[in-house]
């Protein structure tokens, strides 16, 4: 854990441990105040404090995930008002007919599930202050998804990267590398760090911090290496941190740039996009999906499955020299 991850999580659990320090009545007080006038800032304090407090991640809890509570905490008071919702007298229906509201409005399935779990969040904290007994999301589920997992965020393909990459400056290629190559996720790539860099082992490799704060070894393609190589001698006193891009959506804004500028599609792709092509490209050369667990260090292999159709994408039908 990076000097600045633990500063930041320390200041974390101090705001959350000065709450949860409140007296019972103090607390219900001014949770109470924050739902009347439905204040989006004063409710976010005590969430984040009962997500740190009480959350199954504690203070460790992401800042990925602490930013997508918020958005779905505003999406909700956003909701509730117009449509006649009482934070604390909610009726039994509020839930289901905030998750209509967001399947109407054209919210994938996932990002549905992530801002009904946010409203989930803000009544256990309701909850934690005693402000109120309703639970209106405990029995809700999102519709199901008929878009198929590997239709909606396709993977570049190779020739589209090597556009990418021709066009590249240094930075852009190493953050190209890192996700078509090395298979790293946007969050991985912010965070990475110049010490888990290993350019002069055997087989060179990196360390990043994924999901759930586990730290793991990546080998590094021949190409990624010297794009590092390259990066890191040009900028050698800019910080622990690799990129001097610190946020997802930095890189987001940087990939999407670069997109329109040589004409490669960016929409549907995205950042996450460039893991999926080093899925895809790990499966169609080593046609191993096991292999694809390992590199881009799944829990399961059933989370590798989709890297096996987008490699059959494209191929002719079995049947059609019949």
């Amino acid at each position: 854990m990076t000097l600045e991850l633990m500063v930041a999580n320390l200041d974390l659990q101090g705001r959350a441990d000065r709450i949860a320090r409140l007296e019972p009545e103090a607390l219900r007080r001014d949770v109470l105040r924050a739902a009347r006038d439905s204040d989006l800032d004063g409710l976010w304090h005590f969430v984040e404090a009962h997500l740190v407090t009480r959350g199954g991640r504690g203070a460790r809890v992401s800042a990925n995930t602490l930013e997508s509570y918020r958005v779905g905490l505003e999406q909700f008071l956003t909701w509730a008002g117009p449509a006649g919702v009482s934070l604390l007298r909610p009726g039994a229906n509020a839930g289901f007919r905030y998750a209509r509201h967001l399947e109407a409005s054209g919210f994938a399935p996932s990002s549905v599930r992530v801002r009904l779990a946010a409203a989930r969040a803000l009544y256990a904290t309701l909850r934690w202050a005693g402000t109120t007994d309703a639970a209106p999301f405990s029995d809700v589920r999102t519709a199901s998804d008929p878009v198929p997992r590997w239709e909606k965020r396709q993977p570049y393909p190779p020739e589209d990267v090597a556009t990418l990459l021709l066009h590249a400056g240094m930075q852009e290629a190493v953050i190209i590398l890192l996700g078509a190559h090395c298979g790293l996720r946007n969050t991985e790539m912010t965070t990475l760090l110049r010490k888990d860099i290993h350019l002069d082992a055997p087989y060179p490799y990196l360390i990043v911090t994924g999901k759930r704060q586990k730290r793991q070894a990546v080998p590094l393609s021949l190409t990624a290496g010297q794009a590092l190589r390259t990066w890191l001698a040009a900028t050698p006193d800019w910080g622990d941190l690799v990129l001097t891009i610190r946020t997802r959506q930095g890189i987001e804004k940087a990939l999407k740039k670069l997109c329109e500028q040589v004409g490669v599609t960016y929409e549907g792709r995205e950042v996450h996009g460039l893991r999926h092509s080093a899925g895809t490209r790990t499966y169609v050369e080593s046609g191993d999906i096991l292999a694809v667990r390992d590199h881009l260090r799944h829990r399961t292999v059933e989370s590798s499955e989709i890297y096996v159709n987008y490699a059959r994408a494209g191929k002719k039908a079995v049947n059609q020299d019949w």
